[in-house]
């Protein structure tokens, strides 16, 4: 059955946690692109945020059976998951209920569990879920630590993490293809926020995307944090020449 967790109705103390310039910031902004979110993934991207979610889905653990997908949005990574018959349960959370809203009339989004959460408090038990992938959504955690230690305490000892993000340039060029860099960093600071004001309407939130890879880790960065907050093997997978990466590990 496909319900929402009512963000509003949870404890005192989560609601003031939670209630940080950052997270009203990040969260009004999707709820303002909800629907255009996905036509302006696919074209910003030219199609290839398709590929690396089936990248993310081919990764995930065939024997699965409880996902997590984290920071949803419109519920497409836990959708291709579930196509490519990993898991038998899927629930799919964001803090932006907009966001899941957009979700609901995709197919196959009857099988998804839609729940309003955010990362930093998740409402599910320790040891609790077996997968766990967040689709271009770390970024935009309060506090990185924080949410990878949450993610960790839901995920079962030997269980999976896979983070599909933009990540910022190595400085000493690891993961980076020659010529690649400068010019996608023109695009990021140029043309998507661009494309963001005259397709979808809305310049600034397009322009957040550059702005937060900048103040991101590496990936590198992230790997060594996986390693310090409770996983282990963490390894780096490349994506489109270095525009995007996924970055897994697995629960100690």
């Amino acid at each position: 059955m496909t319900g929402f967790e009512d963000i509003h109705g949870r404890d005192e103390s989560w609601a003031v946690r939670d209630r940080t310039a950052h997270s009203r910031t990040v969260r009004t902004m999707f709820a303002r692109i909800a629907g255009v979110y996905d036509f302006m993934n696919h074209l910003l991207s030219l199609n290839r945020d398709r590929t690396w979610r089936r990248r993310v889905a081919a990764l995930t653990d065939h024997d699965t059976t409880q996902v997590l997908d984290l920071c949803a949005g419109t519920g497409d990574l836990a959708l291709e998951i579930m196509r490519s018959g990993r898991g038998r349960a899927w629930i799919a959370a964001d803090f932006c209920p907009e966001m899941l809203v957009a979700a609901r009339g995709k197919k196959g989004a009857e099988k998804l569990v839609l729940t309003a959460a955010d990362a930093m408090v998740l409402p599910l038990g320790d040891g609790s879920v077996d997968t766990v992938t967040v689709g271009f959504g770390v970024r935009n955690f309060a506090d990185v630590k924080r949410g990878v230690e949450e993610i960790a305490r839901v995920l079962r000892p030997g269980g999976q993490l896979l983070v599909l993000d933009f990540f910022r340039d190595d400085p000493r060029g690891k993961g980076q293809a020659k010529g690649v860099a400068l010019p996608l960093r023109w695009l990021l600071n140029t043309l998507v926020p661009k494309m963001g004001k005259l397709v979808g309407r809305d310049g600034s939130a397009y322009s957040y995307l550059s702005h937060s890879m900048g103040a991101f880790m590496t990936p590198s960065e992230f790997a060594a944090l996986l390693d310090e907050s409770g996983f282990q093997g963490a390894f780096i997978d490349r994506q489109t020449f270095g525009i995007a990466h996924i970055v897994g590990a697995r629960r100690v």
